[in-house]
């Protein structure tokens, strides 16, 4: 389960700008008319937007494409796919989510990466300056982590804009942690650092995520667990992870 890069950067856009700037209009006609963008011309869609064609083309380049008709592409494959519990009432869909996810909680304590936890501890107890950051459901488990270590007394930072995400990380230095939290680990598909990144100053760099895929050679550490992948376990696995992460720091700390 990996969701397309469209879906990422226009949901990424809507969450963090203001509700009226010409930014989030765009994102939000696009995603309620998802079925007609294939059809419509750079002049079209400025005009049901109520602005410039050269608004539209900086839309674009914000969102992440090279260009309108790059992003137009973007929609020729774009599809919302949701996961739905079975049941004939409420209560029975309720307790069959229920299940399922304790299924997949289940699943990452009997396959996490301990001694890999162990590592990660140690460096956010050795770090002084850190950043927790996760695309769209993945950044609850940051905020996760960021409130449960302030309740400790460590406090590290986080942002829901993944632009913003993506500046910390290019300028991090390597006196900085940061932690992704990345379901699949496909996040730097969707912007790379690489040039920016392959740099001796750069940052302690984890991922925790739930496929065991090969990534960039500048991530430092990799704090895994095994996961089906689907959509229903997607972000209580993460979110678990983290409260583990804190609750191994707090216990670091009594040691």
């Amino acid at each position: 389960m990996t969701y397309d890069k469209l879906t990422v950067m226009l949901l990424s856009m809507l969450s963090t700008e203001e509700r009226n700037s010409t930014n989030a209009l765009v994102a939000r006609y696009l995603l309620e008319h998802a079925g007609e963008v294939a059809d419509l011309s750079v002049k079209e869609l400025a005009a049901a937007c109520h602005v410039g064609t050269g608004t539209v083309s900086r839309f674009a380049r914000d969102a992440g494409f090279g260009s309108f008709g790059e992003l137009k592409d973007a929609f020729a494959g774009f599809g919302r796919a949701f996961e739905q519990v079975e049941g004939p009432a409420p209560e029975a869909r309720a307790a069959a989510l229920a299940s399922h996810v304790s299924s997949t909680l289940g699943q990452v304590v009997a396959s996490l990466d301990y001694a890999a936890l162990d590592r990660l501890v140690s460096d956010l107890v050795r770090y002084e300056k850190v950043s927790a950051f996760g695309l769209l459901k993945a950044q609850a488990a940051a905020l996760d982590l960021q409130v449960d270590l302030l309740m400790q007394g460590k406090h590290i930072e986080t942002c829901t804009s993944l632009a913003e995400q993506m500046e910390r990380i290019a300028q991090a230095r390597s006196d900085e942690l940061v932690i992704l939290f990345s379901y699949t680990g496909a996040y730097f598909e969707y912007r790379d650092l690489a040039e920016a990144l392959r740099r001796l100053n750069r940052p302690r760099l984890w991922m925790v995520c739930g496929e065991r895929r090969r990534l960039p050679d500048y991530v430092s550490d990799v704090l895994f667990f095994d996961s089906s992948l689907d959509k229903l376990g997607h972000p209580y696995q993460l979110e678990f992870v983290a409260g583990l992460i804190a609750q191994e720091f707090a216990a670091r700390r009594t040691e």
